[in-house]
């Protein structure tokens, strides 16, 4: 049996690690729990294996689903961007990006839901708006890229605005393009886009058809990172940006697309893991072990105890 305890208890830290490597984290007290609930036990090693994957496994899907609600209106969205551009006045540039914009410059509702607000700031800048957000009680270390990297480079970070996920990416101008950088609060992943433009072709002026004047990233190259995406809601997003004045199909036919890679920050690192999203085990109920004797068999041995004590004292 103590072979056996050992190699449970080495499974079961391994698929620990596993969760670790996607940056989720389950508290130690929770992994203790699981590794007495399946020690001692008769079944084969093998049944009690499977029987882990399956707590592991619905456990993840249980995480990923309260990230699946996680979705909000159009009209929360400009809520939050427009009290961001209301704090960030006039300080420095956020330009808008990402499957919000063709709506915006329409002046339509977007019929689907949003899971966040993407805003672009160069990387110049990075340094004021974050003081802008720490002024107003809004900036959190935990959601920042700077927190985690190891390599010296500014991904970007996030903050809330009334409960909606706002991502401030950062991008820069070099010689043969713009590079520009996301950073993923969840994954802790950085990701690096290389794209082959000219800053007036990355930031673009827009009027919208409510007559008022937008600079966001070129509705050209949101198609372009729609493309790589793939996804329902990006084919929908497609559909309404080739509706908005200014789109240029010539463009979109010579334009290549981004090339991007991405680098995990935390890795294995535990001094981070209390930023990493907490995963809750489900424990199973102790199986009984019939070696031990239950509490019906102790009072049963206690009433026999007392009969006799009294019979010999007659």
């Amino acid at each position: 049996m103590e072979e056996k305890n050992k190699e449970i208890v080495k499974y079961i830290e391994y698929k620990v690690k596993e969760l670790q490597s996607m940056s989720m984290y389950v508290p130690r007290e929770n992994i203790d729990k699981l590794i007495n609930a399946f020690t001692n036990r008769g079944e084969d090693i093998n049944i009690i294996k499977t029987r882990i994957d399956t707590i592991f496994d619905n456990s993840v899907l249980a995480y990923k689903k309260t990230l699946d609600k996680e979705e909000y209106s159009y009209d929360d969205l400009m809520k939050a961007y427009e009290k961001i551009e209301k704090m960030n006045k006039p300080k420095v540039k956020l330009y808008l990006s990402g499957g919000l914009v063709p709506y915006v410059l329409l002046d339509q509702k977007s019929e689907r839901k949003h899971t966040d607000l993407d805003l672009l700031c160069k990387k110049e800048d990075m340094r004021i708006i974050r003081e802008v957000f720490r002024n107003n009680d809004l900036y959190d270390p935990k959601k920042d890229s700077l927190t985690y990297t190891v390599n010296n480079i500014d991904y970007g970070f996030e903050v809330i605005i009334d409960k909606i996920k706002v991502n401030i990416s950062t991008f820069e101008e070099k010689e043969d393009g713009i590079v520009e950088y996301y950073f993923n609060g969840k994954t802790k992943i950085g990701r690096i886009k290389n794209i082959n433009a000219k800053i007036n072709e990355y930031i673009v002026p827009y009027v919208s058809s409510n007559n008022k004047k937008y600079l966001t990233k070129s509705l050209e190259l949101i198609i372009a990172d729609k493309l790589i995406l793939n996804r329902a809601k990006d084919k929908k997003d497609i559909e309404k940006i080739q509706e908005c004045n200014g789109i240029s199909i010539d463009k979109i036919k010579k334009m290549p697309l981004p090339l991007v890679r991405e680098e995990k920050l935390v890795g294995d690192n535990l001094e981070f893991t209390s930023t990493m999203p907490r995963i809750k085990l489900e424990i199973p109920k102790k199986e009984k072990n019939g070696g031990f004797i239950n509490i019906g068999t102790i009072l049963l041995f206690i009433a026999i105890v007392v009969c006799l004590i009294l019979t010999l004292n007659r």
